[in-house]
């Protein structure tokens, strides 16, 4: 007997540890061969990289043409701040904080910057990542929600094969913000707590905004959960029909602890801001750098500030990406959307009294409504990225709902002496989750090219064409072949040292520097200081790759750096490098 407990109890870590070494694998294999960084992440990582070389918040990348001012409007319109060499200080276009670029530095300050390195960190918080979520899956719905969480993986692969390798900061946000929840409940649990509790939440809660600003929707389900703990405190929750208890209360303090803790790290770093940027220029500068910043919050993709909208259709369609983790046909994804909203409010119910359960699902499930409200009301672009975190926790809450209905037990009290109708409430149960389950199951048969221990090369096609011709830009963003970001590399590090590289305005390729440890300047500034003979221009997979949207303009682009650049010194299609000293401009 004490040998099968024994067995039962290393089971789930054992079933934990193969599926987290699979998906480990899966994406490590397909980075071998389609794992070329991405612009956005290269962003982060030439920052990480800087950060471990030369101890600078600065990227590699510099967007001001004119060398000699410190502070100016940039190729993209945006008031930058530049060193001495051209690297950019915090950069205002970034919504990617130190608490995901840090790790990474450390990584690249310990192991150089080659290609396995840059993909470290993100692996690494990829991984802790599966963990956590296995771990609180494990705790609210046993072994079988975390295995239906790994077989979602399996059969969404872009929901975690593109971003668990890009230094964009998903992945890390989604891990402080899961680690937010957790922390959140474990503290609620406490029987004697203490304002400091809830500080560290609000301490979570700040690493994941520093990772992520977007991550605040995510975050806001602690807020309103504790918010209504916080009301509810000196009332009594109705735990059965027999009894009441108490519910968790939260004190003013404790409120007042968790927003302290949670402004603490965002305030402390636009101190280094304030500090660094003073310092190196003066107080006006920074204050245009900060007002460029809070635009940039406000208004690049979260549709706070400037909403761009069209009409009904557009919230529509955007409602509807759900179909990611869904199914194609829209009815049934409408489906599931009620299954998540009315099944995570019923599990909270029924789980009143079960403190922590309830203290760690409904945390999620308002983040997960928060994403929904705001993606589908004011994120002005559609893209699927954007919703990725409600993405994740909407599969979250379906583990959940899908493997506890079949489950539910309803208990009867003195009031409720008829058998009958708590057997039929159990039946209708059993139903929907069997409904469900089915429904999460057509879905899982519907999608094309997954079939396989390894993500198929077919697939990267139909996500391309699928970014092509769909209305808005789904996951993955683009997928670059290893090999033909390694053809521009290595032309690049080949380069004289004195020789530089540069990027047609509005088409910078940031992933490139992080690799080969060289600046890119806009090709304006090239006039304004010392030119060399084997500088060259670099174009971008934006502007020439077959990922691009606009396949007309695609192929005038490419016409026209034929006519400029006849012999390019590299050429694939998704890089091109000439040679500036012998391009044909009119």
């Amino acid at each position: 007997m004490a040998s099968f407990q024994s067995k039962q109890k290393i089971l789930p870590f054992l079933v934990i540890f193969i599926l987290t070494a699979y998906q480990l694998v899966r994406i490590i294999a397909f980075i071998n061969v389609y794992g070329g960084i991405e612009h956005d992440g290269g962003w982060m990582l030439s920052i990480s990289r800087s950060l471990a070389e030369q101890g600078t918040y600065t990227t590699m990348v510099s967007t001001i043409v004119d060398p000699t001012v410190s502070g100016a409007i940039n190729v993209d319109q945006k008031f930058d701040i530049q060193a001495a060499d051209g690297r950019i200080w915090f950069f205002t276009g970034n919504g990617v904080g130190p608490a995901s670029i840090i790790p990474d530095a450390i990584v690249l300050r310990i192991f150089g910057a080659g290609f396995w390195a840059l993909r470290a960190g993100p692996l690494i918080f990829y991984t802790l990542f599966l963990l956590l979520v296995a771990y609180i899956l494990y705790r609210l719905a046993r072994l079988e929600a975390v295995v239906l969480f790994h077989t979602f993986l399996f059969f969404y692969p872009h929901i975690s094969i593109f971003l668990g390798y890009e230094a964009m900061g998903e992945v890390p946000g989604m891990f402080y913000i899961l680690a937010a929840y957790l922390v959140f409940a474990v503290m609620l649990k406490k029987p004697t707590r203490r304002w400091w509790h809830f500080l560290l939440v609000g301490l979570v809660v700040g690493l994941a905004l520093n990772a992520k600003m977007i991550t605040l929707w995510s975050l806001s389900g602690i807020f309103v959960w504790g918010g209504i703990l916080w009301l509810m405190g000196g009332r009594r929750w109705r735990q059965s029909v027999m009894e009441e208890q108490p519910s968790a209360r939260l004190r003013f303090r404790d409120v007042a602890a968790l927003g302290g803790g949670t402004i603490l790290l965002p305030v402390l770093w636009e101190m280094v801001h304030l500090i660094i940027l003073t310092y190196l220029t003066n107080f006006d500068l920074y204050l245009q750098h900060a007002q460029q910043r809070l635009t940039f919050i406000l208004d690049d993709g979260s549709g706070v500030g400037l909403q761009i909208h069209s009409g009904p259709e557009f919230f529509w369609d955007k409602f509807f990406l759900l179909v990611e983790v869904a199914h194609p046909q829209r009815w049934v994804t409408g489906v599931i959307f009620a299954f998540i909203f009315l099944g995570g409010l019923a599990l909270i119910w029924l789980w009143r009294s079960r403190g922590q359960k309830q203290n760690l699902l409904a945390p999620m499930w308002f983040g997960w409504l928060a994403n929904t409200i705001w993606f589908v009301g004011l994120a002005k672009t559609g893209w699927a990225r954007h919703f990725w975190f409600g993405l994740v926790l909407g599969v979250m809450l379906l583990c959940v709902i899908a493997v506890t209905l079949p489950r539910i037990r309803i208990v009867g009290s003195r009031r409720d002496h008829r058998s009958v109708s708590r057997n039929f409430l159990q039946t209708i149960s059993l139903a929907a989750g069997v409904m469900l389950l089915a429904l999460i199951a057509w879905g899982f048969v519907s999608q094309p090219y997954v079939w396989g221990f390894y993500v198929p090369d077919e697939i990267v096609t139909y996500w391309r064409e699928k970014r092509v011709n769909h209305k808005y830009a789904p996951i993955p963003w683009i997928v670059i072949p290893r090999n033909a970001q390694a053809e521009a590399v290595n032309y690049i590090q080949q380069m004289p040292a004195e020789a530089n590289v540069y990027y047609p305005e509005g088409y910078k390729v940031a992933e490139i520097p992080a690799q080969t440890g060289r600046l890119h300047f806009p090709i304006g500034r090239r006039n304004l200081q010392t030119p060399h003979p084997k500088d060259v221009i670099i174009f971008s997979p934006s502007a020439i790759s077959p990922w691009r949207k606009d396949t007309v303009m695609r192929q005038n682009v490419l016409r026209l750096i034929e006519q400029v650049c006849p012999e390019p010194v590299v050429k694939n299609d998704f890089y091109i490098v000439c040679s500036v000293d012998i391009l044909r401009l009119p």
